[in-house]
C-alpha cells in the first residue's frame, strides 16, 4: 500500500515535468531540451491516479481485514433451502486484532424483488483473533438473488460481505416436496423420486428454532445408530419436538434401540405414540408384506446363508390409527401408527428399516413411499399437471394460497380499472389528437394554426379524466384485509396462529407493522412470533419462481426476537398492494370437559365444549368423513359452554366440502371455482383439501402452507371443533401514512383439535 503511493507519487512529479526545470529525481534523459509530449503527460497522470486508487482501496481492505471478516456462509441443510420459506443461515465470523460487537444484518430480495434486511436482536461477540458461528434466519424470495451479510456496530456496518446470486446454491422451488433425512439411510432417495431427499450429514448443525424446517414437508429419522444421538442437544431435540407438533410430519424409524431412544425420559419418548413396552423378535410380519402386496416373505431373506431374526418395538397404550398391526396371543402388535402430534402428524414404524431382513427387502421402496404418502383412504389426490402453463398464465396462481391472496386483495372501495377501458381511452385519445383534431380544424374551424392551443386542451381534459377516474375508483385511503386462523391442540396444550394481512396504499409510501397482541398471550408467557412478507407461489406474475421487477431499491428492515417481531419502512407503490404474514405460538391451559367417544357403530358421541373465551358462530363438529351438528340454536357456542351431539345421522363431510348433491337418481359434485373470492370457502378448502380429494377436486396445488390442512387428524381419530368468530384474534399495529383504524374486513376462524376415545369399553355407552 505504501510502496503504490511512493511510485504514484514518482510518476506525478515526473509527469510535471516540463523537460527544462531542474529535477532531483535523475530518469534518463531527464533533462533534455525536449519538452515531453503532452499525450505522454496524460499518460502518466492516469497511471498515477489509478495507483493511487488501487493504494486507497487497498487502504479500506486492510481496515476491513484488520477488522475482521466474514468467512464460510452456509445456507438451509447442507446448502438446500427453498425459495417462500423461513431458512437457516450458519456464518463464521472472524475478528481481527480487536473484538467484534454488533448485530447481523442479512439482506435479500422478498416475493416482490424489494430488497429486505432480516435483523435478530440478539448480539454478536466475537473475541479478538477468534472465530465464531452463529445461525441466523432469512426468507429468500427470488431464484438467484444476492445475499448481503453485515455485522453492525450502532447501525454502522463493520464487516460486510457480499455473494452475487449466481455463487449460492440453487434454491429449490417453492412447491418442490423435500424431506429431510437424520441418522441411518433407509432407502427414501430410491422410494421418493418425485422428492427433492437432503441427508444431515453434520448432526451438530440442526437448528434450535423450529421454523427452520418451515420448508421440510417430511423428516425422516432412523434410530438404529445411537450414536448420532449423543451429538444432539437438548434445545436441538426441543425444536423438533416443536416443528411436530406446530404442524410436521415425522416418519419414526424405532427397532431394536427403542428403549435408548424411546423408552421413558428418553429424547424421541414424547414424539412416539403409546408407551415403549419391549424389544420382541417375531417368526413373521405377513400384515406387514400384505400391505405392500409383497409376493417376497421377510422371514425367507437370508444372509450369509442364515435367517435373520425380524426385531419390532412393541407399544402400549397406543394412540392414532394403527395402519399395520400383527395379532398374538398376548394381544396387538402395532406395526405402523399414525398419530396426530399437537397439531402435526408421527407416522410410527416398529422396525429398523436400514438393517436386514428389510434392507434386503425388494419391497422396502414400496414401504417407504406408502409411509410417505400415506394410507391409501387418506392420500390425496394429485393431478399429474396441475400447475398447467395455460392456468398461471391466466389465474397468475396455481396453488389455493395464490386463489386466497386473489381474494383478500379485493378491498372495499377499490376497484380494478377494466383493461377493456383503458385500452379504449387510449384509442379513443390517440384519434382525437390525430384524425379528429386535423378534420375539425381544417373542415370546421379553417384554421390549421389553432393546433397549438386545442392540442394541450386535449392533453389536460384527458390528464383530468385520469386523475378524476383513479379518484372514484382507487379511493384515498389506507386500507387493510385481515384473516386470522387459530388452531389449538387440547391434548398438548398448544396453539399456533396464522394471520395474513393483506395492505392497500393509495400513494407511494412506506409502511410499519407490527405484532401487537393476540388471543395466545397469556400471563406469564408471551408467544412467539414470526412477521415478514407473504411470497405468491408458481411462475406467474409476482410468483416465487418469476423475476419481479420493482421502483424500489433502499432494503426495509424485518426484525425479530424471541417474543416480538415487527416490519420497518415497507415500501409500496402507488395503488399497489403487498401481503404479509405472522404465524405464533404459545403453551395454552385451557380447561375442557368435554367428552367424546365412539359408539358401537363407529359414529361420535358425548359432549362438546367451547374452550376459548371468544363466542364461535356456524359451529360443526367433524370427525373422519363426517360432520356433526351441535344440540344449540343456531350452531352457536358461547365461552365455557358445553352441548351433546345432534343424535340424528351425521353429514358427509366431503359432500359438504364439494357441495356435492343428489339430482334425480345422480349424485352431482360442485366443480371447483378456481376464480371464486369467497375467502370463508376458499380457507375451508385449504383447512381440510385432503377430505375435499386433494388437487384432483380442485386442480389446484396446496404445496405452499400445508400445515393449513388437519385432514390426517380427522382421518387419525381426532374430532375437531370449527367455528367462526366475530373479533379478530390478533392485532397488527400498522404506522404509516394515513394509516389509523383502516381494516375494512376481517376474517377469522378456530379450530379446536379433541381427543377422541376410542377403546371398546365406551362403545356401550
Amino acid at each position: 500500500m505504501l510502496f503504490a503511493r511512493v511510485i504514484a507519487a514518482i510518476i506525478l512529479k515526473f509527469a510535471q515535468s516540463d523537460g527544462n526545470s531542474p529535477n532531483p529525481i535523475c530518469f534518463p534523459n531527464l533533462n533534455s531540451p525536449n519538452p515531453m509530449p503532452q499525450h505522454c503527460r496524460l499518460t502518466f497522470l492516469l497511471l498515477a491516479a489509478c495507483l493511487a486508487v488501487l493504494a486507497t482501496t487497498a487502504s479500506v481492505v486492510a481496515q476491513q481485514s484488520s477488522a475482521g471478516e466474514i468467512r464460510d456462509v452456509t445456507i438451509g441443510f447442507d446448502g438446500t433451502y427453498k425459495v417462500g420459506y423461513w431458512t437457516p443461515v450458519r456464518i463464521t465470523i472472524a475478528a481481527g486484532s480487536e473484538d467484534l460487537d454488533g448485530q447481523l444484518a442479512l439482506t435479500t430480495k422478498d416475493g416482490d424483488g424489494v430488497p429486505a434486511t432480516f435483523l435478530d436482536a440478539e448480539p454478536i461477540h466475537v473475541a479478538a483473533n477468534n472465530t465464531s458461528s452463529v445461525t441466523r434466519h432469512i426468507k429468500f424470495g427470488q431464484l438467484g438473488g444476492d445475499l448481503t451479510i453485515a455485522l453492525r456496530d450502532a447501525g454502522r456496518p463493520v464487516v460486510r460481505r457480499v455473494i452475487a446470486g449466481s455463487d449460492l446454491p440453487p434454491a429449490m422451488a417453492s412447491d418442490r416436496d423435500w424431506i429431510l433425512t437424520l441418522g441411518p439411510d433407509v432407502g427414501v432417495t430410491a422410494a421418493a423420486k418425485s422428492s427433492h431427499v437432503t441427508a444431515v450429514t453434520d448432526i451438530s448443525t440442526l437448528p434450535t428454532n423450529w421454523f427452520a424446517y418451515e420448508a421440510v414437508n417430511t423428516i425422516v429419522l432412523a434410530t438404529s445408530d445411537t450414536s448420532i444421538f449423543a451429538s444432539i442437544t437438548p434445545e436441538q431435540f426441543a425444536a423438533l419436538e416443536q416443528w411436530v407438533e406446530l404442524g410436521g410430519r415425522l416418519v419414526l424409524c424405532v427397532g431394536s434401540a427403542a428403549e435408548e431412544v424411546a423408552g421413558s425420559g428418553k429424547p424421541l419418548a414424547n414424539l412416539v405414540p403409546g408407551t415403549f413396552s419391549r424389544v420382541q423378535t417375531v417368526r413373521s410380519l405377513t400384515a406387514l408384506e400384505s400391505y405392500v402386496a409383497s409376493s417376497q416373505a421377510l422371514d425367507a431373506i437370508q444372509v450369509d446363508g442364515r435367517t435373520v431374526p425380524l426385531k419390532i418395538c412393541l407399544l402400549e397404550n397406543v394412540v392414532g390409527k394403527m395402519s399395520v398391526y400383527e395379532q398374538a396371543a398376548e394381544g396387538v402388535r402395532p406395526i405402523i401408527v399414525r398419530a396426530p402430534t399437537g397439531l402435526g402428524q408421527v407416522v410410527f414404524m416398529a422396525a429398523d428399516l436400514d438393517r436386514s431382513p428389510f434392507s434386503d427387502w425388494a419391497d422396502r421402496p414400496r414401504l417407504i413411499e406408502r409411509l410417505l404418502q400415506g394410507d391409501a383412504e387418506q392420500r390425496q389426490e394429485r393431478s399429474t399437471d396441475s400447475g398447467a402453463t395455460g392456468q398461471v398464465v391466466h389465474l397468475g396462481y396455481n396453488d389455493l394460497v395464490g386463489q386466497l391472496r386473489t381474494a383478500a386483495e379485493q378491498f372495499s372501495g377499490v376497484k380494478l380499472i377494466p383493461f377493456s377501458w383503458v385500452a379504449g381511452l387510449i384509442v379513443f385519445y390517440i384519434l382525437l389528437m390525430g384524425p379528429v383534431d386535423y378534420f375539425f380544424l381544417r373542415d370546421v374551424l379553417r384554421r390549421m394554426s389553432w393546433t397549438w392551443v386545442t392540442l394541450p386542451i386535449i392533453a389536460v381534459v384527458f390528464c383530468a379524466l385520469a386523475v378524476l377516474l383513479r379518484g372514484n375508483l382507487k379511493g384515498s385511503d389506507v386500507k387493510v384485509n385481515q384473516i386470522d386462523l387459530v388452531d389449538i391442540d387440547l391434548e398438548r396444550s398448544i396453539a399456533r396462529g396464522t394471520t395474513w394481512t393483506h395492505l392497500y396504499s393509495p400513494r407511494s409510501a412506506s409502511y410499519d407493522l407490527q405484532l401487537a397482541s393476540s388471543r395466545l398471550n397469556t400471563a406469564d408467557k408471551a408467544p412467539g412470533c414470526l412477521l415478514s412478507w407473504q411470497g405468491l407461489p408458481g411462475t406467474g406474475l409476482g410468483g416465487l419462481e418469476a423475476k419481479s421487477v420493482t421502483l424500489f431499491d433502499a432494503p426495509y428492515t424485518i426484525s425479530h426476537s424471541a417474543d416480538a417481531s415487527s416490519i420497518k419502512q415497507a415500501p409500496i407503490e402507488i395503488d399497489g398492494t403487498k401481503a404479509f404474514i405472522a404465524r405464533w405460538w404459545n403453551e395454552v391451559q385451557l380447561e375442557s370437559t368435554a367428552d367424546l367417544h365412539l359408539d358401537a357403530g363407529g359414529l361420535l358421541r358425548g359432549n362438546v365444549v367451547n374452550p376459548l373465551s371468544v363466542e364461535l358462530n356456524d359451529c360443526i363438529l367433524l370427525y373422519g368423513n363426517w360432520a356433526y351438528k351441535l344440540e344449540r340454536k343456531g350452531n352457536v357456542l358461547q365461552p365455557g359452554d358445553a352441548t351433546p351431539i345432534h343424535l340424528e345421522k351425521p353429514l358427509n363431510f366431503n359432500w359438504r366440502l364439494t357441495r356435492r348433491r343428489v339430482v334425480e337418481i345422480k349424485d352431482i359434485t360442485a366443480p371447483w371455482e378456481q376464480r371464486d373470492l369467497d375467502v370463508p370457502r376458499i380457507l375451508e378448502m385449504m383447512m381440510f383439501h385432503g377430505v375435499a380429494g386433494g388437487d384432483k377436486y380442485t386442480h389446484l396445488q396446496h404445496r405452499f402452507q400445508t400445515y393449513v390442512d388437519l385432514s390426517g387428524h380427522l382421518a387419525n381419530g381426532r374430532a375437531i371443533l370449527f367455528g367462526r368468530a366475530e373479533q379478530s384474534a390478533t392485532k397488527i399495529e400498522l404506522n404509516g401514512p394515513a394509516s389509523g383504524e383502516n381494516h375494512h374486513q376481517r376474517w377469522t376462524f378456530y379450530r379446536v383439535v379433541f381427543p377422541v376415545d376410542a377403546s371398546p369399553a365406551n362403545s356401550s355407552r
